[in-house]
């Protein structure tokens, strides 16, 4: 007895009842991707999905993110540009910065820079750090910060002192930005009271 084969326009592939057919790839990738970020948030599971390439045609390469910069800074690592207090160097680790009396100071020092910014000393024996997002001001006989949320602004040349700001922290790489005006007696609003009696 022979059976006749069954007509391949009969024919029915075996399907699956959690597959749905009928949406495309491109759908059915978002889908899988939203549950997976939504249950685990793990978005490196998603770089598997099939973005609808058609069989045969090859798909883009991913494109890889771009590295990170090095920072700039306007006079890169001439630490001597420093000597009139108004500069912005590239430090990565300890360095002297030399001044010329500028905040009443021949000598600033960089003992470190850290993931929070940069540890310092001075000539005159004092000792900072210096964060993103603050400045910190020395005069003789004495020293200021302020700090603000988001990129603070420049620090505007005083006589008598001399301003310190982290211009950029990256990959253990700081800028760092000094600003003065003339050598001499701060501001009087800074200067130590004097009494009379």
């Amino acid at each position: 007895m022979h059976r006749k084969p069954p007509s391949a326009a009969h024919a029915t592939p075996p399907t699956s009842s959690s597959e749905n057919t009928s949406a495309p790839p491109r759908r059915r990738c978002r889908a899988v991707a939203k549950a997976v970020l939504a249950s685990a948030g793990v978005l490196g599971l998603v770089a598997g999905c099939d973005d609808g390439a058609q069989p045969g045609v090859a798909a883009p390469a991913p494109s890889s993110a771009p590295s990170s910069a090095p920072a700039a800074a306007a006079d890169g690592s001439d630490y001597s540009a420093c000597a009139d207090g108004t500069c912005e160097v590239r430090v990565s680790g300890p360095v002297d910065i030399p001044l010329t009396g500028q905040g009443g100071l021949r000598r600033i020092s960089v003992a470190a820079v850290t993931a929070n910014g940069i540890d310092f000393t001075t000539d005159g024996g004092g000792t900072g750090n210096l964060t993103r997002g603050c400045v910190i001001t020395l005069y003789e006989n004495g020293s200021g910060s302020r700090c603000s949320s988001g990129e603070p602004e420049r620090p505007r040349p005083v006589d008598g002192v001399l301003a310190l700001q982290l211009a950029e922290l990256r990959d253990g790489t700081a800028i760092l930005r000094l600003v003065s005006g003339k050598v001499g007696p701060p501001p009087a609003s800074l200067r130590p009271p004097t009494w009379s009696w």
